[in-house]
């Protein structure tokens, strides 16, 4: 039961980021000056820092495509190759977009509280990226595993954050991204954290009781 539904979880995972990231590729027609359905508000901060929100916004998707491959288990283990290329690619876009993120943060259109909120998470974003992707260079393989699923999870607020906006203006009375984006600098990351942190902790839980059966 619960194997079904961490192969479910993670297909799910997989379907929602690819589509996601196919979507944000819109902001690579930005540089010609074709806007395609991009907030006005989010256009404003590309107006006021093209450089690094545009890093960002066009480097960011290829992070979120590449990242749910290295979780399948099975491909990871008849490709290692594959494996290890496609993490380094990630790790890359991880960088590049997160220092974007990280220098566009304090121009964030909902204001101080959002900026501190998106800075927090372009930190985490890159610290637990960086450490994950030298933890498997020193081949400390299960800190490596349990760090790339927090950055993954950071990477992943791209989604959460896209399926939170319809439901704020639906239930909630938002009317426009900039006045949600205060929320959404924290409610995009904060509970894909806690529920890897929650995953985490029960795996490893599981992992000692049949360690103790075995002994």
């Amino acid at each position: 039961m619960a194997k079904g539904i961490a192969h479910y979880s993670l297909y799910m995972m997989t379907f929602l980021a690819v589509g996601v990231a196919i979507h944000a590729m819109r902001y690579d027609a930005v540089p010609a000056n074709i806007y395609l359905g991009v907030d006005s508000a989010i256009r404003g901060v590309i107006t006021r820092v093209p450089i690094r929100a545009l890093t960002h916004m066009i480097v960011g998707p290829i992070a979120l495509l590449a990242g749910p491959w290295q979780f399948f288990p099975g491909l990871r283990a008849r490709r290692p190759a594959v494996h290890r290329w496609t993490g380094r690619t990630y790790v890359a876009a991880c960088m590049i977009s997160g220092v974007g993120a990280l220098f566009t943060a304090p121009y964030a259109s909902g204001g101080p509280i959002a900026s501190i909120g998106f800075a927090a998470l372009a930190l985490l974003w890159l610290a637990t990226t960086f450490v994950g992707w030298r933890m498997a260079v020193a081949r400390k393989f299960e800190i490596h595993r349990i760090l790339m699923r927090f950055s993954y999870a950071l990477t992943f607020g791209a989604v959460t954050l896209r399926i939170q906006i319809p439901l704020g203006f639906i239930f909630f009375g938002f009317t426009s991204y900039r006045d949600m984006s205060v929320w959404l600098a924290y409610t995009s990351w904060i509970p894909n954290v806690l529920a890897v942190a929650l995953y985490t902790v029960a795996t490893s839980a599981q992992r000692r009781n049949v360690d103790a059966l075995a002994t």
